[in-house]
């Protein structure tokens, strides 16, 4: 769950900052947080245009 760690040591991020921070491709980043979402461990906003991710 390395996109779990990440939004857990950095508060929020855009699918951007996560994929920079985590080196990972976009399917895989995509399908890691089409899960957590699923699973309520994260949720999303959008705020000035932005997508953020975030820990629930």
């Amino acid at each position: 769950m390395n996109v779990y760690k990440t939004l857990a040591r950095l508060w929020r991020c855009t699918f951007a900052e996560l994929q920079a921070q985590c080196k990972v491709g976009t399917t895989e980043l995509c399908l890691s947080i089409a899960r957590l979402l699923q699973e309520n461990k994260i949720r999303q906003e959008r705020k000035a245009g932005e997508v953020y991710y975030m820990l629930a």
